[in-house]
């Protein structure tokens, strides 16, 4: 649907309530006669829609501006910081994180807690995330927003009934919306909307979002906390795109067992289990919330890793380079355990995919984000939603 022009006349209301409603989010602050010629709507229309988005408390009057013409001064709209919140989460093997998420993209409150059983199952992850969901309805509630739902990322894939499958979880066709759901009544009282999302493609849409990602190009991020994964946005709507299991490529023919059983995958080389055994062999595997980052930092600057590193670059360029002729023009963001490997490991895996790519290589570059990329872009789901569609919000 084409949502920067008026609709006619099926769903009109709705269309032209999102579209007065992304125009404050993109421009804002702006004035109801700026909204109406941007929009193309009536005046009359344009205060009409403006005055139910203000009752939701999805947008708030900034005030007068100034004004040296004839007529009454105009009044300004802006998103508003204190409306509805979303809560993102992030399920890893080690650890449960959580960011509380304004409707403009900022975050008002982080909560991680360990898991200190990885083979609990998702009994144990559902248990852990109970103290981050405490934490963050308590912040919510201390702000007077309203939480509009929770989104949960996990590495894995998660079908159309909501349920997930995940080899590094250890999880088969788990209900996972349906458990935090049963969890949050106890929590809460009430009822909160709770999806489960594909935790690598929402690692694209941070770096889309939050990363400074260039918003006109394709975008290919690879990351992940105990095995890599690949997030793929193709076009402008955070809709489109796809997401994959990427350590499960094999890339080495006969190599080392992996975690999933087969042998020679990408993870056995530059996976995060394997190098963070090579920064430290005595030291269990953790996550970057958990202590992996420095781990990882510490790898760069060992010159008996050096061959090591340069082998993972060489891996990873085998298994991106199918992948990136299909999409000769997008960047690639490194995130995960490989974000701190920084430039230089950025540079080794653009070089080899210069060998392999008929027309070069694309920009590589290493995410800037935290450790909790995932719950962030979770939480960021459920406010552009608010944003995209307030018709429903306004119906619920």
């Amino acid at each position: 649907m084409d949502w920067a022009s008026p609709a006619r006349p099926v769903g009109q209301h709705a269309h032209n309530l999102a579209l007065v409603s992304r125009l404050i989010a993109d421009d804002g602050p702006v004035s109801r006669a700026e909204l109406a010629q941007r929009s193309g709507l009536t005046k009359t229309t344009v205060t009409q829609l403006t005055g139910e988005l203000l009752d939701a408390g999805l947008v708030r009057e900034l005030g007068t501006a100034r004004h040296g013409g004839p007529g009454r001064p105009a009044t300004h709209l802006v998103v508003n910081v204190l409306g509805p919140v979303g809560i993102g989460m992030q399920i890893e093997a080690d650890h449960v994180a959580g960011c509380l998420v304004d409707l403009t993209g900022r975050v008002r409150d982080r909560a991680v807690r360990r898991i200190d059983d990885p083979d609990g199952g998702p009994g144990v992850a559902v248990k852990a995330a109970e103290p981050v969901l405490r934490r963050l309805l308590a912040s919510a509630d201390a702000r007077d927003s309203v939480v509009a739902g929770i989104a949960v990322g996990v590495p894995g894939r998660v079908d159309g009934q909501r349920r997930v499958d995940s080899v590094e979880l250890g999880w088969v066709r788990v209900p996972l919306a349906s458990l935090l759901t049963r969890r949050l009544e106890m929590l809460s009282g009430g009822i909160i909307p709770v999806e489960a999302h594909d935790g690598f493609r929402l690692a694209a849409l941070a770096e889309r979002w939050f990363g400074g990602a260039d918003p006109t190009r394709p975008l290919v991020t690879v990351a992940g906390e105990s095995s890599l994964g690949v997030g793929v946005i193709d076009g402008p709507g955070w809709e489109r795109g796809y997401s994959g299991p990427l350590g499960h490529v094999r890339v080495r023919r006969g190599g080392d067992r992996c975690h999933c059983g087969a042998r020679g995958c990408l993870d056995t080389a530059a996976g995060p289990r394997f190098l963070l055994r090579v920064s430290d062999s005595g030291a269990p595997v953790l996550s970057r919330l958990r202590g992996g980052e420095s781990r990882m930092r510490a790898l760069t600057r060992n010159p008996e890793a050096s061959a090591v590193l340069r082998r993972a670059a060489s891996a990873l360029g085998d298994a991106l380079a199918g992948l990136l002729v299909a999409h000769s023009s997008a960047s690639v963001v490194l995130g995960g355990h490989l974000a701190p490997l920084g430039s230089g490991f950025a540079e080794q895996v653009a070089a080899a995919l210069d060998r392999r790519l008929p027309d070069g290589a694309p920009a590589v570059t290493t995410s800037s984000l935290r450790g909790d990329a995932v719950a962030l872009a979770a939480g960021g789901t459920v406010t552009r939603r608010l944003i995209e569609n307030p018709a429903r919000w306004l119906a619920s």
